[in-house]
């Protein structure tokens, strides 16, 4: 099967999401008059889900053919579930139910 994407290895379309995405949050959080008064109007986090999603509009990356969901799903947030759980307090936590 053929693509047509302009990027069609996984490994390249995560490092682009994670350039694109590291500079979304950089500017969000970037001291810059310009930087501020953007936020202001438009949220950093629609931006995270805009963003991606021209890649796939314009023909950068194929969504139905690249398996970078599955590496996310599968590897990706099982990982990212864990060092969250890292952090927790479980003593406060079984304090609440008593």
């Amino acid at each position: 099967m053929t693509t047509s994407a302009m990027v069609s290895n996984d490994a390249t379309a995560l490092g682009l999401l994670a350039v694109i995405l590291g500079f979304v949050f950089y500017t969000s959080s970037s001291p810059h008059p310009f930087w501020q008064k953007f936020y202001k109007f438009i949220p950093a986090l629609l931006l995270c889900y805009f963003l991606p999603s021209l890649l796939n509009t314009f023909g950068v990356v194929d969504g139905h053919t690249s398996q970078l969901y599955f590496v996310a799903s599968r590897y990706l947030l099982p990982a990212c579930l864990v060092l969250l759980i890292l952090s927790v307090d479980l003593k406060a936590i079984l304090g609440l139910g008593l």
